[in-house]
């Protein structure tokens, strides 16, 4: 939880300047400090003088003693934080000496991680239901194998197991509803019944939507058949148990929780055993009560166990920290609270740590972990101890390098939730404010301090325009300890190099940059920075500062190219551990591997296999891979330019893999126009080149059309019903396009964007028609298409004895391709078939033989070339092709 990323720099002048709002991210509400909110504190104090006289922090530190468990110490800050809150608030009447300025620390905070749980739980849930899904045949077998187990232990502990089920489940709830009134938590036991009864709600209303056969798959999912009817989808007990638990945050509590967690495991047990619910409900149950619960969570908040500033200031103080003042800078920096504290001897920046917030940073830190290669970004902390010990870590490491950066002077747990560090802040202006160009005295400081980080092999992570400081002496140093690491690999300490080049050259130039950088650090050092001189590897304030000078990183690379111009040219480094191709390509395999399964569970494939004519069902397979061929001559006929067949093949088998995630269009246009793009076309030619080719191949799928009824004795007049849906959906797109061509700004974008690519294009597209070669490749590779998918289901047919007319078979094809095409499935699943099979009964095949053609045409056609496109997907990213 890198607490000290993107900090904004204290006042370094001495005196501490008091901001009038901070913004509190973590619970929305603003806390400003005016002197009507002191006046009233003031009299407030006068008034409860009593109460308020004597150390509450000692006060606060015996609470927590006589209570060591972690709910007694959350007790303990509530009711030093209310004795307190005055003192804090005003400065006065708090600790002795030391003036405490902050405003009342609100009682109910909305903690980041409740969140990332409840995204966690409703993952877990779906993926959990889509497996039982899919496994359905091997469900049964699992709870029996579980059913055995747990009925074989000894009958004493199952006796035990039913009791401790059977009067936990009414005592349980009194309990922690005694225990909540007891910690003065009344409203956090009305929300917690709350959960409970919205829990057993949504139960009773999915009972009642199972019982009426308005499940769907959550019936065969969740339930079994019973001799009296089914068993039940969800178990009300323990989702409401495990709602009201979660709301009631029992974990730390030293009684409480331990006797839960056994009352819910001899639940789940003895239900198991009974037969009163199967495995997929029992787990479900459990999911859906803890997202109830972490629902209301968020929704209502819980009860804040920060420490007040006063607690901090007496840690600090105890530590022998001089301190005479303290007041609040940032209530939420990074998940940290953040206050400045004065001493007899200039300022301190002081962090602190809370449970409420810490986290919020751990799961920006935890997505680029699992986002980016090792290297780039350090693991999150999954404790406050060992996040506390790393910034101790790295403020001392730096220290002892000899290198100006925040100096931990303090370290500390301010009670059971949270922990506290001082820093002792070097001075300087970030680069980003210094005025003027910087001297070459100033580089030559900043790439010394690059030079002492890899020597010591300590890697920054964060060298970007705000962390570097420099002084009005020419000093160099770090304004933030950064998300670093001693002992780092080579990798961290070549990337924490392009960052800092990328962060000069935007304040000096790349040219400067790669001169001093060279002198200082010598050619070879500066040119292991090149294969990761990349914006992916930058810190977030230099990407942003990136944006604004996109030129930067290109000529900082160009430049240090040419310092060996006759080397091998550099790969860059792969830094991305997954990217948005990757989660389309596994998203797009699950897809297939799940229709797949679906759609092969209700085909007996023995009988297709061992019936059908081998001869002809290679011939399938065989036209199945002359569409792609056509496809890819009427690509390369749609461009001027020689495009070579295996890559154009391959990016068509890609294609057919696109299509389970995306429509098929969608998936041909983007595919194609950026295999174009990076074959040499511009945006525009590529864009009107794969447009053209799709125009092809429509000319040529209606003159086949026409063509086969009329042989076939329908006439050229072939009619296909739409879907009304369809219909309702085109009148609706073109009623809005041509409301939005009636306002005067869409007509000036069209007119001054859109219409200049369009005429720009037009006279490349004009002299491909133009050229007879390329015409021919265009119109003849379109026909090649449609051509081999009418063979293909002829062949289909005739692998199982059948002989329909070729030209009533091809009307079947484009009857099956224009209801697929309407058919919101990837690939047109359910559609194509349904469409396919009546049709070829509808011509006096047999409908086993239909049925048995269409599957057979359909794995060939569309299955089987989908591991080939996957292949072929990530051999052209990998090539660079697309």
């Amino acid at each position: 939880m890198p607490g000290d990323s993107e900090r904004t720099q204290p006042p370094t002048d001495g005196a501490v300047s008091r901001p009038t709002e901070a913004s509190d991210d973590t619970t929305g509400e603003t806390m400003r400090r005016t002197a009507e909110h002191e006046q009233d504190q003031a009299e407030e104090r006068e008034e409860h003088a009593d109460a308020t006289v004597g150390d509450p922090v000692s006060e606060a530190g015996d609470d927590a003693g006589d209570d060591a468990d972690a709910g007694a110490g959350a007790d303990a800050a509530a009711d030093a934080r209310d004795d307190a809150g005055a003192g804090a608030a005003t400065g006065d009447g708090g600790l002795p000496g030391v003036e405490v300025i902050e405003p009342p620390i609100p009682e109910r905070v909305r903690r980041p991680v409740d969140g990332v749980r409840l995204a966690a739980a409703v993952v877990f849930l779906v993926l959990g239901l889509v497996a039982a899904d899919i496994a359905s045949g091997t469900r049964g077998a699992v709870e029996q194998d579980l059913t055995d187990a747990t009925s074989g232990l000894p009958r004493l502990l199952l006796t035990l197991l039913g009791w401790m089920s059977g009067i936990g489940v009414l005592l349980l709830p009194i309990g922690v509803g005694a225990d909540l009134l007891v910690r003065r938590r009344p409203m956090q036991l009305i929300q917690a019944l709350g959960a409970a009864v919205v829990g057993g709600v949504l139960v009773i209303v999915l009972a009642v939507l199972v019982q009426s056969g308005n499940g769907g798959f959550l019936t065969d999912v969740l339930t079994r058949p019973t001799a009296t009817g089914r068993t039940g989808p969800l178990d009300i007990v323990i989702v409401s148990m495990v709602a009201l638990l979660t709301v009631a945050d029992i974990s730390g509590r030293k009684w409480i929780s331990p006797i839960a967690t056994v009352v819910v495991i001899a639940t789940l047990v003895t239900t198991l055993l009974s037969g009163a619910m199967t495995l997929a409900a029992l787990v479900s149950s459990l999911l859906l009560g803890w997202i109830v619960g972490l629902a209301f969570r968020l929704a209502f908040g819980v009860t804040s166990t920060r420490p007040p500033g006063v607690d901090v200031a007496a840690v600090l103080v105890s530590g022998g920290v001089p301190l005479t003042r303290l007041e609040l800078f940032d209530a939420n920096d990074a998940g940290d609270r953040r206050y400045i504290g004065t001493t007899h001897d200039g300022t301190l920046d002081v962090h602190v740590i809370d449970r409420d917030t810490f986290g919020l940073a751990s799961g920006r830190r935890l997505l680029r972990v699992l986002r980016l290669r090792s290297g780039f970004t350090r693991p999150p902390a999954l404790t406050l101890r060992s996040e506390i010990e790393h910034r101790t870590l790295m403020g001392l490491a730096l220290h002892d390098a000899g290198i100006r950066a925040p100096r931990p002077v303090a370290v500390s747990e301010v009670g059971p939730f949270s922990a506290v560090i001082a820093y002792d802040e070097p001075q300087g202006v970030p680069l980003t404010e210094v005025d003027g160009d910087l001297d070459d005295a100033r580089l030559a400081a900043i790439w010394r301090l690059a030079a002492t980080l890899h020597r010591r092999r300590i890697v920054h992570r964060q060298l970007g325009p705000s962390a570097i400081l420099v002084d009005d002496h020419g000093r160099v140093a770090l304004s933030r300890l950064g998300s670093g690491d001693v002992a780092a690999d080579d990798i961290s300490l070549r990337i924490d190099l392009a960052q800092l080049l990328t962060t000069v050259a935007l304040a000096v130039g790349p040219e400067r940059t790669v001169d001093s950088a060279v002198a200082a650090l010598g050619e070879d050092a500066v040119l292991r920075a090149v294969p990761v001189l990349q914006p992916v590897a930058l810190s977030p304030d230099a990407r942003v500062a990136l944006k604004q000078s996109k030129s930067v990183m290109g000529e900082l690379r160009e430049r240090l190219v040419a310092l060996r111009p006759k080397a091998e040219a550099v790969e860059p480094v792969q830094l991305r551990r997954i990217t948005a191709r990757g989660v389309v390509t596994l998203l797009g395999g699950g897809i297939a591997g799940y229709l797949l399964l679906t759609q092969l569970a209700q085909v007996d494939l023995g009988q297709v296999v061992s019936t059908a004519d081998w001869r002809w069902a290679a011939l399938v397979a065989l036209f199945a891979a002359a569409t792609f061929a056509g496809a890819s001559i009427a690509l390369a006929g749609a461009v001027q330019i020689h495009l070579r067949f295996i890559r154009t093949y391959m990016t068509q088998l890609a294609v057919a893999f696109s299509g389970l995630v995306a429509p098929a269009a969608v998936g041909n246009i983007a595919l194609n126009t950026r295999y174009l793009q990076t074959s040499g076309l511009s945006p525009t030619i590529a864009g009107a080149s794969v447009g053209v080719a799709q125009v092809a191949q429509f000319c040529s799928y209606f003159v086949l059309l026409v063509i086969s009824g009329v042989l076939a004795g329908t006439g050229p007049a072939v009619s296909f019903s739409p879907s009304p849906v369809l219909v309702a959906a085109i009148l609706v797109v073109v009623i809005l396009a041509l409301g939005l061509l009636a306002l005067p700004k869409v007509r000036a974008l069209l007119t001054d964007r859109v219409l200049p690519q369009v005429k720009s294009a037009v006279p490349q597209v004009l002299a491909v028609l133009q050229h007879p070669v390329k015409l021919a490749q265009l119109l003849g590779g379109a026909l090649v298409l449609d051509m081999s998918f009418v063979a293909a289901l002829v062949c289909a047919t005739r692998a199982f004895g059948d002989d329909a007319p070729v030209a009533a078979i091809a009307v079947v094809y484009f009857a099956g391709a224009i209801v697929g095409s309407a058919v919101p499935t990837p690939g047109g699943l359910g559609g194509i078939e349904a469409a396919m099979s009546f049709g070829l009964i509808s011509i006096g095949v047999d409908s086993g033989t239909a049925v048995s053609s269409v599957l057979l045409y359909r794995l060939a056609t569309y299955w089987l070339p989908i591991p080939f496109g996957w292949f072929s997907l990530n051999r052209l990213q990998k090539v660079g092709a697309i």
